[in-house]
């Protein structure tokens, strides 16, 4: 994980209207997403043929109402870029059973903290960049 410097840190606006110009920017709100918290993410290897592993991510936090409620108050946090290597092949800690296979459907990461090469970086902060402009009206 590396963090990058931003203006939208701590912006602070309407769920419904970030959540707008993310969408228009490719990020989608990540599916761990908490009442109070949440990351909007974007893929920065969407030319892969693989699953996704590098993303550009940004924090939110709700300050007021709950995250994913249009109407709820936001606030930004500092972006980052990872990289998440998955397995390919079965995952050797598969616990069996009828309830264990309902919950736990996927693989764990192989290394969910890899190192991110020069290449992400400079592709998540090109996106970033497109992001500071489509949030611009909303920066004060």
């Amino acid at each position: 994980m590396i963090p990058i410097e931003s203006r939208i840190e701590n912006l602070r606006a309407g769920y419904g209207e970030l959540k707008s110009v993310f969408e228009q920017q490719g990020f989608t709100l990540g599916g761990g997403y908490e009442y109070d918290h949440g990351f909007f993410d974007k893929p920065l290897d969407w030319e892969s043929d693989k699953a996704h592993q590098a993303y550009l991510r940004v924090p939110v936090y709700a300050i007021e109402g709950n995250v994913e409620e249009d109407d709820a108050m936001v606030r930004l946090g500092k972006p980052f870029v990872l990289k998440h290597v998955f397995k390919t092949g079965p995952d050797d800690h598969v616990s069996t059973g009828t309830f264990s296979g309902l919950v736990n459907q996927f693989a764990e990461p192989a290394d969910k903290d890899a190192a991110v090469e020069p290449e992400w970086v400079e592709r998540a902060k090109a996106a970033l960049n497109q992001l500071e402009r489509a949030l611009e009206p909303l920066i004060h």
